[in-house]
């Protein structure tokens, strides 16, 4: 049974905010056997994003990072850092994040202005700033942003 995919809402749903890019109007998804959605893939065949099999949200690309980095207002769906992450950003190094952010989210990880990480929420944004210990967000990927 093919269940009907929306990548627009489910990016509302996720980050609390209607995103209008025309990239991810262009998309397909790709199903499994089973068929059940698992990835997003755009119009030149790369995958954007996927889909998680336990809870049906979505989890960033490379490309899709830099999509939504370019598409989000303001600080939606941002951690802003200070210093570079290797595998983990930890709390006491996020400077601000969007206090709407969920735990186990994806998000995009910013210093400088410049979208330089991306990864999986540990605990919510309102607690990224407040603490002052502990895990933000696991890394998931990095971008050369020394370009």
């Amino acid at each position: 049974m093919r269940k009907n995919i929306s990548v627009i809402d489910a990016i509302t749903f996720i980050y609390g905010v209607k995103v209008e890019c025309k990239e991810l109007e262009e998309v397909r998804v790709k199903y499994s056997k089973t068929g059940m959605p698992r990835y997003i893939i755009d119009r030149n065949g790369k995958r954007l994003f996927t889909v998680r099999s336990s809870d049906g949200l979505l989890t960033l690309s490379e490309e899709s990072a830099k999509i939504l980095f370019d598409c989000l207002p303001g600080k939606v769906g941002k951690v802003y850092v200070t210093e570079l992450p290797t595998k983990t950003v930890f709390n006491k190094h996020v400077v601000d994040a969007d206090e709407n952010l969920l735990r186990g989210v994806d998000a995009l990880i910013v210093k400088d202005d410049e979208l330089i990480a991306y990864g999986r929420t540990v605990v919510s944004g309102r607690e990224m700033i407040t603490l002052n210990m502990g895990e933000a967000i696991k890394v998931r990927g990095k971008l050369d942003w020394r370009k």
